[in-house]
């Protein structure tokens, strides 16, 4: 296992590199946006999750507790800059995107054994039951 520094430090950086990838493809989206535009944001998604994943396990989660994490992480980094760039139209989308991001890894090094049973209660509120 990583120690929570190097593996907090893998979390910010795939975060940053996905809300990096995500700004740079955000001007290509348009109206009819180019054919390779939905697989370069699958691409983006599925790479910042493989990443996020690495960087839970490196905290010590389960395997399959760091990789709903790492999806929910990258489902919600999407969504969040989609919301601030998109819908909101924040001229500083990416600063903050960037604020919650930092506060969410600061977060899951320092405690990583929380976000474990966060998401490992998640997993079995999903259960279902006999």
């Amino acid at each position: 296992m990583a120690t929570p520094l190097v593996a907090g430090g893998a979390l910010a950086g795939a975060l940053a590199i996905h809300s990096e990838l995500l700004a740079r493809l955000r001007p290509v989206d348009g109206p009819t946006p180019p054919w390779w535009f939905g697989y370069a944001r699958d691409a983006t998604n599925l790479s910042a999750c493989l990443m996020c994943w690495g960087a839970y396990l490196g905290l010590g989660l389960a395997p399959a507790v760091a990789f709903l994490a790492a999806a929910l992480t990258t489902l919600g980094t999407y969504l969040l800059d989609w919301v601030l760039a998109r819908g909101l139209r924040l001229r500083y989308a990416r600063l903050a995107l960037a604020i919650p991001l930092a506060c969410w890894v600061v977060f899951a090094a320092a405690r990583p054994q929380t976000v474990d049973r966060g998401f490992e209660w998640l997993i079995a509120a999903a259960q279902p039951r006999h």
